[in-house]
């Protein structure tokens, strides 16, 4: 008996259903005609449609088909040839390597592309300065290797060789840098003048047990001035000239320096460190909110930015109340509006120089109890002063170990979206290392316009993913977080990763002349021979000077204006340095 298989090899095939008859034609119930001819065709056609469609499917169907096995069949052959063993024929060692090298110069062009500065258009001038720029570099590469070496003491640079007399470090100092966007104004005073400033009549001093300094006062009469908020020291006031007939110049200016710098062998903890910041901060107030010296103040600051290729600035500062020798304090509105008529004096006679926007940035308490004081002087800067008032932070000092968390702060929560926030945030080393990442993340929440020394981005992809696809820049101060204990090595710096992955990124100074650096010049100088390091170019300075502004709080028009004065003096620069004999050997 045959299988089923074989009954359907040899089963005849079954007849054929025969055709049914067509149903007879309708007719009109009023003449019995046939529809109109009209219906007939439209029917037609809609077969014909039905018959081409059904052909093309069958046709390109199977052409797809043969297409998709011919292309399996190709991916199967050139998988067998890449896995064929390496050494067994000379074509194919070369066919490998090339291969490599091509796959090589792939991803090394497409992250360069990506890398900050990857996509930027340069001209041909541009290009010229570029070449003998690394040149430049090349010259002194043994100076400029900033990592050798390395410990926690200050960068081998600064103590062992004159970086500010070699080429490399002048140009970048004459390059226009844009804007310093992260920078306080109790860090940019010398601390030379600041001693000077101590010679003079009626200063006195406040003494404390061990003969430190704890607080200077201009004043006629003895100063009744009393230890405020969150400060414990317990000192004596006393006419500086007085205390000079019993301490000497020389020991005295070694004591007041040592007061005001960052030592070089670092601190036992943030909170040590930022108890040191605190006090200079407080000595520093003293002696440059004095009515007649604060003016004075005001211009070498603004001049100090002008001198080193800064032409604008978002300054953050407490706005410290002035006051005067009888003893009367200005109001907080007296202060800015001191700031506002100096930068206008200043601009006056340096029309390339943009202007200054003020953070208002008070330093924050270990139980938040004057933020509502904080946020009221906020609104009352912002409609007093809209053009000048950019924002609003609170100044930690590093030590987010031992601050609330800010949002823990309920009144930031409240606060409307009329006052921008800049907050610091992620720029401390805790024993419980989930402190200043959730900080970061509560500063990402209240929409801070910018993230300030947030050194613990790289932790956080779900937030470093939101800050790229919304443009909010990470202020980075390479040579603050050297000093401030975060890093010894400027190759591990966050910024490295940052600008390898193009995201928005200002530099800023911090505190500069705590440690005797440039307003802006010596943070460019270690990102360009530090963080970014052999991936330096021309390209990476264009793109951190210009996103000095695309990153600021300037309006469109005003970001437009200065945008245009900034291509100017760059411009310029290019051309004078393309031009200089001194270089044109260089490339």
């Amino acid at each position: 008996m045959p299988t089923l298989f074989e009954s359907l090899l040899i089963a005849p095939p079954p007849a054929p259903t025969p055709p049914s008859p067509p149903p007879p034609t309708p007719t009109s119930p009023e003449t019995g005609a046939p529809p109109a001819l009209r219906v007939i065709h439209l029917e037609t056609e809609q077969n014909d449609e039905e018959r081409r469609r059904q052909i093309s499917v069958n046709k390109y169907g199977g052409f797809c088909v043969h297409a998709i096995i011919a292309g399996m069949l190709c991916i199967m052959l050139l998988v067998l040839f890449c896995a064929a063993p390496i050494g067994q024929d000379d074509l194919l060692d070369k066919s490998t390597a090339e291969r490599l090298e091509r796959q090589r110069r792939y991803f090394e062009a497409k992250e360069e592309r990506l890398r900050l500065g990857g996509r930027m258009e340069m001209s041909p001038l541009e290009e010229v300065a570029n070449g003998r720029l690394m040149a430049v570099k090349m010259v002194d590469d043994e100076v400029h290797n900033l990592w050798k070496n390395y410990h926690s003491q200050p960068p081998p640079f600064l103590r062992h060789h004159n970086i500010s007399e070699t080429d490399l470090y002048g140009l970048l100092r004459s390059m226009p840098k844009g804007g310093l966007l992260h920078i306080h104004d109790s860090g940019m005073m010398r601390v030379d003048i600041l001693i000077g400033l101590t010679y003079q009549d009626s200063l006195w001093v406040c003494v404390n047990g061990d003969q430190g300094f704890e607080d200077f006062r201009f004043s006629k009469t003895y100063p009744h001035i009393q230890p405020s908020g969150d400060e414990d020291y317990q000192c004596t006031w006393m006419l500086l000239s007085n205390f000079f007939q019993y301490e000497n110049r020389t020991v005295y200016k070694a004591k007041l320096r040592e007061c005001l710098v960052v030592r070089p062998e670092g601190y036992a903890s943030s909170s040590e460190l930022a108890r040191h910041l605190r006090r200079a901060q407080r000595l520093i107030h003293g002696l440059v909110t004095y009515y007649p010296l604060w003016s004075n103040f005001l211009g070498c600051m603004l001049q100090d930015f002008y001198d080193d290729g800064v032409q604008y600035v978002e300054l953050r500062s407490s706005l410290p109340i002035l006051y005067d020798l009888e003893g009367t304090n200005f109001t907080i509105l007296d202060t800015a509006s001191s700031m506002i008529n100096a930068v206008r004096v200043f601009q006056n006679t340096r029309r390339d120089f943009i202007g200054v926007k003020l953070i208002y940035a008070p330093s924050r308490d270990y139980n938040d109890s004057r933020i509502d004081q904080y946020l009221e002087n906020a609104r009352l800067l912002k409609a007093h002063y809209p053009d000048f008032f950019a924002g609003f932070d609170l100044n930690t000092f590093g030590d987010e170990c031992s601050l609330p968390l800010l949002g823990r702060a309920t009144q930031l929560l409240n606060v409307g979206k009329n006052i921008d926030f800049y907050f610091h945030a992620g720029e401390s080393k805790c024993p419980d290392s989930y402190r200043p990442d959730a900080n970061l993340i509560d500063a990402f929440l209240l929409d801070s316009k910018r993230l300030g020394n947030s050194l613990n981005i790289p932790l956080h992809p779900e937030i470093m993913k939101a800050l790229k696809s919304l443009q909010i820049a990470v202020e980075l101060c390479p040579l603050s977080n050297h000093y401030l204990q975060f890093f010894n090595d400027f190759r591990q710096h966050p910024a490295a990763y940052l600008i390898a992955a193009g995201f928005p990124v200002v530099i800023g100074s911090d505190y500069p002349y705590f440690w005797n650096s440039a307003p802006l010049t010596d943070d460019f100088y270690v990102t360009f021979v530090g963080v970014v390091s052999g991936f330096n170019n021309l390209r990476v300075l264009k793109q951190l000077a210009l996103n000095s502004f695309l990153y600021s709080s300037l309006s469109h028009s005003e970001r437009r204006m200065a945008m245009a004065k900034w291509h100017c003096s760059w411009n310029r620069w290019i051309k004078n340095f393309v031009n200089n004999d001194k270089f044109k050997d260089a490339a």
